[in-house]
C-alpha cells in the first residue's frame, strides 16, 4: 500500500465509487442498482469497525432519518426509489452531525443539475428527440443520482479534506 493509505481509505474509496457508478447508471438507464446501496451500507459498517468510537447510533440514526425523508419524498413523487436508497446508504457514512451538510450539498447540486439540464434541453429542443440521448429529451426525468454524487463528493471533501 502507498504511504499514508489505509484499509479505511480503500473502503471509503469503494463507497465513493458506488456513488459515481450510481450516477452513471442513472444517466444511462434512469435506474440505480440496489447493489450499490447495499455496498454503501456494508462499507459504512466496515469503516465503523475499523474506527473505534465510530458512533454507531449516530450513523444508523442518520440512515434511518434519510430513509424516512425518502419515504415522504417518494410518496410525493419528488424522488425515485433508487435515489432514496442511494441517499440512505450515503447517510450511513455521514452520521447525524454530517447529515445537514450532506442535505444542503445534495439540494444545491440538485438545483444546479436541474438548471443545467433545462438549459441543455432548451438548446436541443429543435432536434428530433429520437436522435438525442434520453437524458437530453424534454420529457426525461432528472437523473438525480448525478446530484447525489456531486453532493456526496463535496460533502466528503468538506468533511474530510485531503491532507
Amino acid at each position: 500500500m502507498p504511504a499514508g493509505f489505509s484499509l479505511a481509505d480503500g473502503v471509503a474509496g469503494v463507497a465513493l465509487a458506488c456513488v459515481v457508478i450510481g450516477a452513471v447508471c442513472d444517466v444511462r438507464r434512469f435506474e440505480i442498482p440496489d447493489t450499490l446501496s447495499v455496498v454503501l451500507l456494508v462499507t459504512a459498517a466496515i469503516f465503523g469497525f475499523l474506527h473505534p468510537g465510530f458512533g454507531w447510533f449516530s450513523h444508523i440514526g442518520a440512515a434511518l432519518l434519510m430513509f424516512l425523508f425518502g419515504l415522504l419524498a417518494f410518496s410525493r413523487g419528488w424522488l425515485g426509489g433508487g435515489d432514496i436508497k442511494l441517499m440512505t446508504g450515503i447517510s450511513a457514512w455521514t452520521g447525524l452531525a454530517g447529515l445537514p451538510l450532506l442535505f444542503v450539498a445534495l439540494s444545491l447540486a440538485g438545483g444546479a443539475l436541474a438548471i443545467l439540464l433545462l438549459g441543455v434541453r432548451k438548446v436541443l429542443s429543435g432536434r428530433d428527440p429520437a436522435t438525442l440521448p434520453r437524458v437530453f429529451q424534454s420529457d426525461a426525468p432528472l437523473p438525480y443520482a448525478v446530484a447525489i454524487a456531486a453532493g456526496t463528493l463535496w460533502w466528503a471533501v468538506t468533511a474530510y479534506p485531503p491532507t
